[in-house]
């Protein structure tokens, strides 16, 4: 329930920035399909993430989700065009917008609480599969 209640708040936020601030239209950016259904399985992908025992992993969750959130509703309401008002410099510049914002910061507090909660529980994982896993990585990295 704390990750759809941060994701909704953060999405609702993002849209009402997107409707106050104009976009120049050089900023619009036109979203693919693949996007699209790509971000609608970022969603569910995220939910699981709950059961972990780590409130900083929901939080993340929570907040990336949000941006995602935000930016698929900006790509349904305006025929995959999504509005990106913060600009950094002039046309050859950097156009985001909060969700963008939101994804990335969101990502990186996913990865440092999920190294955090690793760590923590590295006692429970299976040393064999995490030994072969590794093994198998080094291999492939030598073959290509």
């Amino acid at each position: 329930m704390t990750l759809l209640l941060i994701a909704a708040a953060l999405a609702i936020v993002d849209q009402y920035v997107k409707l106050e601030l104009p976009t120049p239209m050089w900023a619009l950016h036109h979203r693919s399909d693949m996007w699209f259904v790509g971000s609608c399985l970022l969603l569910i992908a995220v939910m699981p993430l709950t059961r972990l025992p780590s409130n900083t992993v929901t939080a993340g969750a929570g907040i990336f989700a949000g941006g995602v959130l935000g930016n698929l509703v900006s790509a349904s309401a305006n025929d995959r065009d999504v509005p990106n008002p913060l600009v950094i410099g002039t046309h050859s510049g950097v156009a985001f917008n909060l969700a963008d914002a939101f994804v990335l910061t969101g990502n990186l507090i996913l990865m440092a609480s999920l190294i955090a909660i690793t760590l923590r529980y590295r006692d429970q994982l299976d040393r064999r599969a995490v030994t072969n896993a590794v093994r198998r990585t080094i291999r492939q990295r030598a073959e290509a």
